[in-house]
């Protein structure tokens, strides 16, 4: 993927960054891309998703596709989160709302 590609699929997005306590910086971050989600999808995945310790920084929508970035502390980390939401009964539900999904991980330096 491109800077141009990653660039383009967030072109518009707000993000919200919570104040508060400081929380351990996030050494990894993932681009996680759903092909064909359609519309209920990011409501639903808004629900699962901090169950399993998954907190997107951005979500953007792009056509019938949607994008995440998430930051993870590690790969152990990420690990981790994405063996228990795989777990998640809920989510197991969802995963036949969407063709198929792709994903990035780039190291924060």
């Amino acid at each position: 993927m491109t800077r141009r590609e990653f660039s383009a699929i967030f072109a518009g997005c707000a993000a919200a960054i919570p104040l508060g306590p400081a929380k351990p910086r996030a050494s990894l971050l993932e681009l996680r891309i759903y092909r064909g989600a359609g519309p209920g999808l990011a409501k639903h995945l808004a629900a699962v998703f901090p169950r399993a310790g998954i907190l997107p920084l951005l979500q953007a929508t792009t056509g019938p596709d949607l994008a995440y970035l998430i930051p993870f502390q590690n790969l152990a980390a990420r690990h981790r989160s994405w063996t228990e939401l795989n777990a998640d009964p809920e989510w197991t539900r969802a995963r036949p709302r969407f063709q198929s999904y792709r994903f990035s991980l780039y190291q924060v330096s």
